[in-house]
């Protein structure tokens, strides 16, 4: 492929990925326009809102842990994978010292 084919691409395929990026909002809930005048004057879209998040890697985890949960899904006692079961155990810590859930 020429060069000038490649950098075309390269641009086009630029182009495509940032009008492809998730657009967000500030606002929890956002208003609807009526399909009639005074149709739903006082409705408002409860459209759910997307979860924050925020990527994080822990340093280190002991192998034991990996070991431990993979026993516990051989013998069906979780169904979560590894990253799900530690969301799970956070939030159920935060729960019983009083941080959520209340």
């Amino acid at each position: 492929m020429s060069k000038a084919k490649f950098s075309a691409q390269a641009e086009k395929l630029k182009k495509l990925v940032d009008s492809a990026r998730l657009q967000t909002s500030s606002s929890a809930v956002t208003a609807t326009a009526p399909s009639q005048p005074n149709e739903g004057a006082e409705e408002v879209s409860g459209r759910p809102v997307a979860a924050r998040t925020k990527a994080k890697n822990l340093k280190a985890i002991p192998l034991s842990y990996f070991e431990a949960h993979a026993e516990l899904k051989a013998t069906s006692k979780t169904s979560l994978d590894f990253s799900s079961y530690i969301i799970e155990a956070i939030r159920e810590k935060l729960e019983r010292d009083g941080a959520i859930g209340q």
